[in-house]
């Protein structure tokens, strides 16, 4: 049996970083700018409207007046401000090597504009970062089919996974069209270019005509050789934001190409939603940096740092802020906070601030705490109270009732408005909206203050997503629920997405089914199935293995089977222009079992209504 001694308890005590009655003893003072703090707010020559301090402190770590071509170094090139990152060049006798090459064919077209005002050099190779922008590299290879790409061993794969699912990385990758919809309000996809509701920093992701080229030459972790006559060194073993990271460096003229260091401190968690991002894998990738003892730090997302000294500070305050939120959060957690207390306790002490990197200018703060906190402990916050609780739906009602109904909760609101307390007001409010999401005022007032907490927010992550819903409330804008993948991402794996399809089953329509629906695939693809038992979808990768035979069998083409998985044509349509041919069953019966999945809108390749609740 397992007990706990009175000494025990002694120790546990002393682990409470401050009691709870020490941490509710603020009174009147506002917890953060988001609740009646002090913020001033200035407006950008687009006619954005931002807080001052991003104003004042980002440009000093990253490009915010547009495109610039930096030199910090001979025969080093980073052209800043071009894309949502930095593309870097360095300069050989036999050619050029370029760093990083954006997100889309069109940001290609634009970087080899870029490059051909300081050299006309052909690109011979290409290294890959990371695997977020490496898809404009065909273009900058301009036809040459011997171009050395250089990237981590698992990048190729990490691509074509990351394709295949919708586009942004998940956990689950069934997942990745909504995580990738959320991607799309993240970086500004829905804002104006000009206005108070415009981006700051043009960082818009769209999606576009590709031009990847597969990595022809992997390293492993610590290997070094020549690329164009330069000695390079490559590291694979850490990542920060993926797990396809290279870091370059080259020894002899002690510079160091990484993504260690960004301008801003770390997003150990991405609102949109992402991958767990390790605070110690990133701390680890910060150290090997910082001992390499570059002379010239050269990053994808902050401007170049030259000097030995220089590097190692800045690099000694980003590590120490990486072990502060990480710690300090570790600590709350030891002392019995749970993950909303977590998000106003832990702040970053002034002096960690002073470094311009660890301003808070993409994720803030107190996001990283709460995800630290379920990756750790999970949802529970400790609190038995919290175990069991009413549903949001059933929490409105009884909130908008205590308050005195809907037009008290809305004069309470308002009062919080009023009072700059924006926050609470937006809480407020949304118990309304949760009620009737088409309550034309409720809506509008939503809107007013989210559009004010974009306003304050340091962060282009929160204010991105709250000027996007703020849009959307008030209908100017629809934002998609869902952004499925491309169709011929789809068709070139097609295995991978009717794996994927099973999390569509409606079980209300499933019933009682026990069929097993076979896709034989033509081409160098194999055959796979779902096995349909009542509400589940068993994927069945060798269906000759599988205890049930098919029941029916439907051969066709990754092609013709994206026009399934994205509802663009019915299985009787498909067989009557002979896209698929019926092995085993009939074409009503297959027709039948797909359409126990739930389907994408005909014609639409979103699935939402402009309020985002639908």
């Amino acid at each position: 049996m397992f007990r706990l001694f009175p000494t025990t308890f002694l120790i546990m005590a002393l682990l409470v970083p401050l009691s709870r009655a020490d941490a509710g003893q603020e009174g009147s003072v506002p917890s953060s700018r988001y609740m009646g703090g002090p913020a001033e707010l200035v407006t950008t020559p687009n006619g954005a409207i931002v807080n001052k301090e991003v104003l004042e402190v980002l440009p000093k770590t990253f490009w915010t007046e547009g495109p610039e071509i930096e030199n910090p170094v001979e025969g080093v090139y980073v052209l800043g401000g071009y894309l949502i990152s930095a593309c870097i060049v360095v300069e050989a006798d036999e050619g050029l090597i370029v760093f990083d090459t954006g997100d889309t064919k069109k940001d290609g077209e634009k970087l080899l504009k870029a490059i051909r005002t300081f050299s006309d050099k052909p690109v011979k190779a290409i290294v890959y970062g990371h695997t977020h922008y490496c898809f404009g590299a065909g273009v900058l290879a301009e036809g040459n089919k011997d171009v050395m790409v250089i990237g981590h061993p698992d990048l190729n794969a990490i691509v074509r996974r990351n394709l295949s699912s919708g586009g942004a990385p998940a956990y689950f990758p069934e997942v990745s069209p909504y995580l990738t919809a959320r991607a799309l309000q993240q970086f500004n996809a829905f804002l104006p270019p000009e206005g108070p509701d415009a981006w700051y920093n043009p960082t818009n992701l769209n999606f576009d005509e590709m031009a990847f080229l597969p990595v022809n030459r992997a390293p492993e972790d610590g290997e070094a050789f020549e690329v164009l006559g330069v000695k390079m060194q490559f590291f694979t073993k850490y990542g920060t934001d993926d797990k396809g990271h290279t870091t370059v460096w080259l020894p002899e003229r002690k510079i160091c190409i990484q993504n260690a260091l960004w301008s801003t401190p770390p997003n150990m968690y991405s609102i949109r939603g992402d991958l767990f991002r390790d605070a110690r894998e990133w701390a680890e990738l910060v150290k090997l940096v910082r001992d390499l003892e570059p002379e010239a730090l050269i990053g994808y997302a902050h401007r170049p740092i030259v000097g030995k000294d220089n590097i190692r500070n800045t690099l000694n305050a980003y590590l120490d802020g990486i072990a502060f939120t990480l710690d300090q959060t570790l600590r709350g957690i030891l002392g019995g906070y749970g993950p909303d207390d977590l998000r106003h306790m832990v702040k970053m002490p002034a002096y960690l601030e002073e470094d311009p990197h660890n301003f808070q200018s993409y994720g803030e703060l107190s996001f990283q705490t709460p995800a630290i906190y379920y990756h750790t402990v999970g949802w529970w916050n400790g609190d038995a109270a919290t175990i069991f609780r009413p549903s949001p739906q059933e929490e409105a009602e009884r909130i908008v009732a205590l308050i005195g109904g809907r037009d008290n909760v809305l004069e309470e609101a308002q009062k919080a408005y009023d009072k700059k307390e924006y926050a609470w007001a937006a809480q407020l409010v949304n118990y309304i909206y949760k009620l009737d999401p088409q309550d034309k005022e409720a809506r509008l007032f939503k809107a007013k203050v989210l559009r004010q907490l974009a306003y304050l927010s340091t962060g282009a992550n929160a204010r991105s997503h709250l000027l996007t819903q703020a849009l959307a409330l008030e209908g100017k804008v629809t934002v998609p629920r869902l952004i499925p993948p491309q169709p011929q991402s789809i068709a070139a794996a097609p295995e991978v997405t009717v794996n994927y399809f099973r999390v569509r089953i409606d079980p209300q329509k499933s019933g009682d089914t026990d069929k097993v629906l076979l896709f034989n695939f033509q081409g160098d693809h194999s055959t796979v199935g779902l096995h349909i038992r009542r509400a589940v979808a068993e994927f069945l990768d060798d269906p000759d293995e599988h205890y049930k035979p098919g029941d029916v069998i439907m051969s066709l083409s990754g092609k013709t089977w994206a026009k399934l998985y994205l509802s663009q044509a019915t299985v009787a349509e498909l067989v009557k222009s002979k896209e698929i041919e019926m092995r085993r069953g009939t074409a009503d019966e297959a027709e039948r079992l797909i359409g126990l999945f739930d389907k994408y809108r005909p014609g639409k390749a979103v699935l939402v209504a402009p309020h985002l609740h639908d």
